[in-house]
């Protein structure tokens, strides 16, 4: 027992000495490149910029998009643009953007800030910010329509709190998950009218297959009232 003492006490002053070197080389790094923003720096100029809604050129769901941003978005001022405009503007510092964008697996609805993401000035490099998944890559489904609104109201909720947390700004969806309450429903027949309805203390399940991969998708629970995110996993 007395060896193992040593043995912890020895590990634990390695793990001291280690951070501490760490902190240093940063340190060097950072003094070599310049200074180095965080996640959260990088987003202070949030507010203070429109923020774009890029259509897609769909009829239907770009009727829905702007209803439902009309009547839904809060966080900063916003106009509408199409793919050609968003194209021709994001690599400039002028706004950020909410746009569709979709790889093999999921289509995502993805809040972006514009700026070349080689830029030397880092305030001024374009990352995206937050990735809802919201649909298969092929939607065909149509359940993305529906829950729009609660998306909206998620991603304003993620950069509201990644605004005043660097943890939630690292972190992504899974740092504004809170504890549901009342029951979780995952049968779509079920799920969908308490949605609309905006049924008090319920909550849905919404999986999301993935168009290339039968094993994999994301889930996501959503309070059918508040649309606060209860849960979010990746399979």
């Amino acid at each position: 027992m007395i060896i193992f003492s040593k043995f912890a006490r020895q590990m634990h002053a390695f793990k001291k000495y280690l951070a501490a070197l760490l902190l240093i080389l940063c340190g060097f790094a950072a003094f070599g490149q310049g200074r180095v923003y965080t996640r959260k720096a990088k987003l202070e100029d949030f507010p203070m910029k429109t923020t774009r809604i890029v259509l897609t050129g769909q009829t239907v769901f770009d009727a829905i998009i702007k209803e439902e941003f009309s009547s839904r978005w809060m966080v900063t001022p916003y106009e509408f643009c199409t793919v050609q405009e968003y194209l021709a503007d994001k690599l400039g510092n002028m706004y950020y953007f909410v746009r569709m964008a979709f790889d093999n697996d999921f289509t995502y609805m993805v809040l972006s800030k514009a700026g070349d993401p080689d830029a030397e000035d880092q305030l001024k490099r374009g990352f995206d910010v937050v990735m809802i998944p919201i649909a298969p890559a092929v939607m065909e489904g149509g359940d993305e329509y529906v829950y729009l609104p609660a998306y909206i109201d998620i991603m304003q909720e993620y950069i509201s709190r990644a605004l005043e947390s660097e943890k939630v700004a690292y972190r992504g969806l899974k740092a504004i998950c809170s504890k549901p309450i009342g029951p979780i429903l995952s049968d779509r027949e079920e799920a969908i009218p308490a949605f609309i309805e905006g049924r008090a203390f319920t909550n849905v399940k919404i999986t999301i297959p993935s168009s290339s991969n039968p094993r994999r998708s994301c889930e996501l629970i959503i309070s059918t009232d508040t649309h606060e995110l209860k849960g979010y996993k990746r399979k």
